[in-house]
């Protein structure tokens, strides 16, 4: 595990439980246990910060909340994960809104900690505090590829890849391509599923490492969109395969008269740049007959089916609403929206 990080580790500023433990014990202790918590890493870790005037009092006084994080994230558990290195993954579905079918598996990275589950938005914000966004990535990469064992031998793996950790030149991805020789993964199977691709600040360079992905077989997927103007500039630059609406549009989108318009736009581009529109957080069947409606082929959520160890069949009430359709005509998404909301009033 410690190879993944190589040994270039930054100072780590200490968050989190630390402020407890420095209630609870005196400095020297505190350091101890985090050198001892760190293990064989504990030299690579640069408790204080770079500044030789201040001391290590200094940098254990500077703890704040993680932000950009559901809940404070510790850095201690964080640090016993690298060293356990319990790392795993599970597969939501992704199915075709046609026929049924699944159609891929998104890979979520998970880890054990203390008999609890950490997701992967938990982890990413810690490796942000020691510094180690990038082997991180890397390391992700490895262990939903590993898991992926245990999918169907042709189904797509959409793979999350943070495009601001490539660097700016195509190389940046050149641990993904030996990732997927060392575990006998196809390329052709491989969607890059592009997180935070909103904030991306050189669409070029993205551009270029995507065109290196072309070469290896890979997709493209735009992950949690939710601005059409920016998906335009994304499209005419990256020219996905699939783009992936974001759940802050579509969950609930049956009953809210304003977000069902954005849904109809996507759509729109959809048919404009040829990509597969892919709902996201897709939780009831009212919602999905409004995804679909507006121009969505695919969709993901719990309605859809639930992330699991082993790649997990489509729900049976998925099923059922798809075998409903095939035998009645859809209901018109606005006016089933309008009746939700004259519901609502009603009560």
């Amino acid at each position: 595990m410690a190879l993944a990080f190589g040994r270039r580790w930054s100072r780590a500023q200490m968050y989190g439980r630390a402020r407890r433990l420095l209630i609870e014990s005196t400095p020297e202790a505190f350091l101890d246990r985090m050198q001892d918590t760190l293990g064989p890493l504990a030299n690579d870790v640069r408790v204080a910060p770079e500044d030789p005037r201040q001391t290590k009092w200094d940098a254990m006084s500077n703890l704040a909340p993680l932000s950009r994080a559901k809940s404070e994230v510790h850095a201690l558990w964080f640090a016993d994960l690298i060293r356990a290195g319990d790392f795993f993954a599970k597969f939501q579905p992704i199915a075709d809104l046609e026929r049924g079918d699944i159609l891929g598996y998104e890979g979520l990275l998970r880890a054990h900690s203390n008999s609890t589950s950490r997701p992967s938005a938990e982890m990413f914000p810690a490796a942000r505090v020691f510094r180690v966004e990038r082997p991180f990535e890397t390391l992700s990469w490895c262990s939903v590829l590993e898991s992926a064992k245990v999918l169907p031998p042709d189904a797509r793996l959409f793979l999350n890849v943070n495009p601001q950790l490539f660097g700016d030149t195509p190389e940046g991805l050149d641990a993904l391509w030996r990732a997927l020789d060392q575990f006998a993964f196809a390329g052709s199977r491989l969607v890059l599923d592009l997180v935070e691709v909103e904030n991306v600040a050189s669409l070029d360079a993205l551009a270029r490492a995507v065109g290196v992905a072309r070469q290896h077989g890979a997709a493209v997927a735009l992950d949690d969109v939710t601005s059409p103007y920016r998906t335009i500039q994304l499209c005419e630059a990256l020219r996905p395969e699939w783009v992936k609406v974001d759940c802050d549009i579509t969950r609930g989108v049956a009953r809210d008269v304003r977000r069902r318009p954005i849904l109809k736009v996507f759509g729109r581009l959809a048919r404009q740049f040829a990509f597969g529109l892919i709902a996201e957080g897709v939780e009831t069947a009212s919602d999905l007959d409004a995804c679909r409606a507006a121009g969505v082929v695919a969709a993901q959520g719990y309605f859809i089916g639930r992330p699991a160890a082993d790649p997990p069949a489509a729900e049976p009430a998925f099923l059922d609403w798809v075998a409903r359709r095939r035998t009645s005509p859809p209901e018109d998404a606005e006016e089933n929206g309008e009746n939700h909301e004259t519901e609502e009033r009603a009560s």
